[in-house]
């Protein structure tokens, strides 16, 4: 089995290699785009979104100090006008309630209470009985100071959850009769959850709540949070400071909202606008999908082009390349190429190879001249190998260099005579022929003596042909009873600075070494004195 040749690095075209390249950069630039426009736009949305709803907290919460000074006006309003003509009758009192609760709807109920918090008179009728005490502990003081207040959250005797809104009564001579206060159901239609409710829950998710001077929730979409205190919680902090702002914070869920916030001046009541974080990963993948809408047709056209470019230069270069291959390989001629005047690297390369191919062939007929060959054998001669080699260590080829000698041939020929030892050398030279492959070379090197060119083979494949060569030789048939062996010397030459000389006396060193060492084998050399041999 004849050795196979080494294998071949893999080599790529060059509109491969272009197209590829384009391929990456566009993907790597589009990943880049898309990367940097999320990221990009997700702060920008955020940003914006946490801005915009500091805007809308600031926005109800002058809303709310506006209703809430209304409510306070008409409480002040009206305890000036019942005081401004006392009157025990309890039918005119009474009509005065109703009539201001019903004028204005600020309140669900309206009622009158004593200096000592006692309910008077209330609107509707029943729905405190007289002398209930419907105060909590900040109103009692409030009573005391006898000054205007609005309560926190608390449950009355009816069980509402409400806030008190109240005015101190005085009469015209500066006596101090009690309040006139207004009452919220905080879980129940009025002015103030009529308001809030226009624009409390968006259809992206954003709500608000409104929270008193200690936090507790006065107003929340969801009811059930309503009366709720918050603590622990930065943005109460800050809204008890009276300070208005923007913050990335977990709700009550533990999930990342962006809310901004705003203090009610005069109350201290705080509102809250706060929109879910993940918002802003929707309205940024929805960048990126009109980025992709709109780049990928753009990126696939330009790859397009790209492509039809590297065709139109590649081809020239294509062309040839198959050429060149043909001039080097056994087929003889190829068609010269027609190359494109537009590409100008096309275009010097074709005239250098024109004018290269001319110079090859008209090197090769001047060869072919000159005797090359030996007349015996048929294989070329010691001219063409010293021709050759030159070449192959100008050009810096690697090759293996094996000298091969037929052991006793003196012999053969005083025993046999010259014609036999001539039919040995014919043998010979076909059993190296039938050995190496075609890019290898065979010379008849002087008497019984062979150099043999391995083509860019190593140490190990030469071993292996040497050693199919002397076995082959071995089982030759001859006219006399024993068989022909032969010792082989092989160096290798990788691109150093050897010369032609150099070589053939390494090779002929170790063909030395093998036929004093016991002959019919074949010995590496190894620089600078160490020999390995294989029998």
């Amino acid at each position: 089995m004849l050795f196979s040749v080494i294998r071949q690095a893999r080599r790529y075209k060059l509109s491969t290699v272009m197209c590829g390249l384009a391929f990456c950069t566009f993907f790597f630039i589009l990943a880049a785009c898309l990367t940097i426009g999320y990221v990009s736009q997700k702060q920008s949305v955020e940003q914006q979104t946490l801005q915009l709803n500091e805007i809308h907290a600031k926005e109800l919460s002058r809303i709310t100090q506006s209703l809430i000074y209304s409510m306070q006006s008409s409480l002040a309003e009206t305890s000036r006008y019942i005081m401004l003509e006392p009157t025990n009758e309890p039918s005119a009192i009474q009509k005065q309630l109703d009539y201001f609760r019903k004028s204005n709807s600020y309140f669900n109920a309206v009622l009158t209470m004593n200096e000592k918090g006692e309910v008077q008179y209330s609107s509707p009728e029943q729905v405190y009985n007289p002398e209930t005490l419907p105060v909590n502990d900040q109103m009692e003081k409030a009573l005391l100071k006898r000054r205007a207040y609005i309560s926190t959250p608390y449950s009355d005797p009816n069980g509402r959850l409400v806030i008190m809104m109240g005015h101190p009564l005085y009469t015209a001579d500066g006596r101090y009769m009690g309040m006139l206060a207004g009452v919220l159901y905080l879980e129940e239609s009025n002015r103030l959850n009529e308001l809030l409710d226009e624009g409390s829950k968006k259809e992206d998710g954003s709500y608000f709540y409104v929270v008193d001077n200690k936090s507790n929730i006065i107003y929340h979409p969801i009811e059930s949070r309503i009366g709720k205190r918050l603590v622990g919680n930065y943005i109460m902090e800050e809204l008890q400071d009276g300070r208005s702002g923007y913050q990335r914070t977990l709700n009550v869920n533990q999930q990342e909202v962006l809310a901004g916030y705003a203090t009610v001046p005069g109350i201290r009541w705080g509102i809250v606008f706060q929109t879910p974080a993940e918002n802003t990963e929707i309205f940024s993948a929805q960048l990126v999908e009109n980025m992709l809408f709109y780049l990928v047709p753009i990126i696939v056209l330009l790859l397009m082009i790209i492509y039809h470019l590297a065709v139109q230069l590649s081809h020239p270069l294509n062309s040839l390349a198959d050429y060149a291959r043909s001039i080097g390989g056994e087929d003889g001629d190829g068609i010269p190429p027609l190359h494109a005047g537009w590409n100008y690297e096309a275009h010097e390369l074709h005239q250098a190879i024109m004018v290269l191919e001319q110079q090859t062939r008209e090197k090769e007929r001047r060869l072919q001249k000159e005797a090359h060959y030996d007349a015996l054998t048929g294989v070329l001669n010691r001219r063409a190998l010293v021709s050759i080699m030159q070449n192959w260590v100008g050009n810096r080829y690697h090759f293996t260099v094996m000298m091969l000698d037929i052991d006793h041939f003196k012999s053969i020929n005083d025993t046999y005579g010259h014609s036999m030892g001539d039919d040995m050398l014919k043998c010979m030279a076909d059993v190296i022929a039938e050995q190496i492959q075609s890019q290898d070379l065979c010379f008849r090197y002087g008497g019984e003596e062979f150099v043999i060119l391995l083509y860019e083979m190593d140490e190990d494949q030469g071993r292996e042909v040497g050693e199919q060569i002397r076995e082959a030789a071995e089982q030759c048939p001859t006219p006399f009873d024993r068989a022909i062996t032969v010792s082989l010397g092989m160096t290798v030459y990788a691109g150093g600075d050897e010369n032609l000389e150099e070589l053939l006396e390494q090779a002929d060193q170790a063909l030395y070494n093998a036929k004093n060492t016991g002959r019919n084998k074949m010995v590496v050399y190894e620089h600078p004195t160490a020999i390995s041999a294989s029998d």
